[in-house]
């Protein structure tokens, strides 16, 4: 069943990022991309491959290749290799959101990218939650590490990433 709206389709996004964390056992950040990816290798045939010729307005995409001859499909997550590691991350996560979601390009290449779909709101949230689990920020929070640049730096992302984080979810609000 589609969600309705977004708030849905966020809150969906939120919940599936905080029951793969809890499937690969991660209690603390930073969030392990490393231990969700042999995860999704064994239960999605996904693997990850850097791309040095992709434009700076492209960080990574993912595609998922079917081979009906023998009734195989694997799921591929090609991301910018001369972005920062901070971007890469993001992107990775945001892509394996796409995947859980089932919101794909085929390998025929064909897709087009809009910023505003329910599809990439949903891909934001989920890879948002993956990397940076409101329940470690409340955790962290309430031991007084309140400062953007200390927690960015703890959960591996960037500033502008760990400052959206915090907005919207109303953190500075809550604690």
């Amino acid at each position: 069943m589609e969600p309705t709206n977004d708030r849905a389709r966020i809150g969906s996004a939120r919940i599936l990022a905080r029951d793969l964390i809890k499937r690969c056992k991660i209690k603390e950040p930073p969030v392990s991309l490393g231990s969700i990816i042999i995860l999704l290798q064994r239960t999605h045939d996904l693997n990850l491959y850097p791309a040095v010729d992709f434009s700076d307005r492209l960080s990574a995409i993912l595609v998922t290749v079917e081979d009906e001859s023998v009734s195989t499909r694997r799921d591929e997550i090609h991301f910018n290799e001369n972005h920062s590691w901070h971007r890469r991350r993001f992107s990775i996560a945001h892509e394996i959101g796409h995947l859980l979601f089932n919101t794909t390009c085929n390998q025929t290449g064909v897709f087009s990218y809009d910023a505003s779909s329910p599809n990439e709101t949903e891909a934001n949230a989920f890879a948002s939650e993956l990397l940076m689990p409101l329940s470690f920020l409340k955790a962290d929070f309430k031991r007084g590490a309140a400062q953007v640049p200390e927690l960015a730096w703890r959960y591996i992302v960037s500033k502008e990433a760990m400052g959206w984080k915090i907005a919207s979810t109303n953190l500075l609000t809550r604690v």
